[in-house]
């Protein structure tokens, strides 16, 4: 049996340099992780994350 996995490896860190880039103020990656999953919310950041396409849609 041959394993043909592709896998892919998300960056919260790299997630959060867009996220404060485009609002222009700097958010940890553990932060904005927690916005976009509904841990926490954040109007302005779940508008960002959602254009990003990285917020889940019970968040939204």
């Amino acid at each position: 049996m041959t394993a043909d996995f592709t896998v892919t490896k998300f960056s919260w860190r790299k997630a959060a340099e867009k996220v404060s880039q485009i609002a222009g103020k700097p958010y940890s990656a553990n932060y904005v992780r927690e916005v976009a999953t509904g841990y926490r919310s954040n109007k302005q950041l779940t508008s960002i994350l959602q254009d990003l396409g990285l917020v889940k849609k019970e968040v939204a």
